[in-house]
């Protein structure tokens, strides 16, 4: 059965800066912070969807007593497999895990590569942030036609593990903060019911 793509509103702006990054033909970093359900993800798959790239997305698991760094791996690996047809078993760390997914990537193909709830991803891993620092210098930069998108809701994870670490001066190419939809935006959503609905519920 086809898949039935839901309607996208607003966001041109931020389309208009991650399109921007193709122009570059070298590998672009990005980090996309904003509050819950504000529509990061969103964002995101259709940015891959008008590019007409492949879209991968890696999630984290919400963090809960008794989980540990590898059920977060075994669920990593699952979705990449779902996703890519490689193997599924866990990886024994993150750097593997990384080495993993660098073997699904190709060089001449556009493809976004959302890791969404990164800072659950990261919960029970102190090396994280390192890690994925290295796997970009080792893997990920090494493919010219790749967006590689670091996401979350805990925005002071992302600010203060990525945005604000030393390590990645450099690396990044764009740091997103997701806001609210401005109103001309909400009521076109909204559309023909727009004039029905209270102002106060259309933002």
């Amino acid at each position: 059965m086809k898949k039935v793509r839901r309607e996208f509103f607003g966001r041109e702006a931020e389309i208009a800066q991650l399109l921007g990054l193709w122009r570059k033909r070298v590998a672009s970093l990005v980090t996309c912070r904003g509050r819950r359900r504000i529509g990061k993800s969103t964002l995101i798959e259709e940015f891959a969807v008008r590019s007409g790239a492949r879209f991968i997305k890696l999630e984290g698991l919400r963090p809960k007593s008794g989980m540990t760094e590898r059920d977060q791996l075994a669920f990593f690996a699952a979705k990449l497999s779902a996703q890519t047809g490689c193997e599924s078993t866990a990886p024994a760390d993150w750097y593997s895990a990384f080495v993993r997914l660098d073997r699904e990537l190709r060089d001449q193909e556009q493809t976004v590569v959302l890791f969404d709830e990164i800072s659950w991803m990261a919960q029970y891993s102190l090396t994280f942030p390192e890690i994925l620092k290295n796997a970009w210098d080792d893997l990920f930069k090494k493919h010219p036609r790749l967006v590689l998108v670091l996401c979350g809701s805990v925005s002071s994870w992302i600010r203060d593990s990525i945005v604000r670490n030393r390590a990645y001066v450099g690396r990044r190419s764009l740091d997103m903060v997701v806001g609210e939809l401005v109103p001309s935006e909400c009521v076109k959503f909204w559309g023909k019911h727009a004039g029905r609905t209270d102002s106060r519920e259309i933002v």
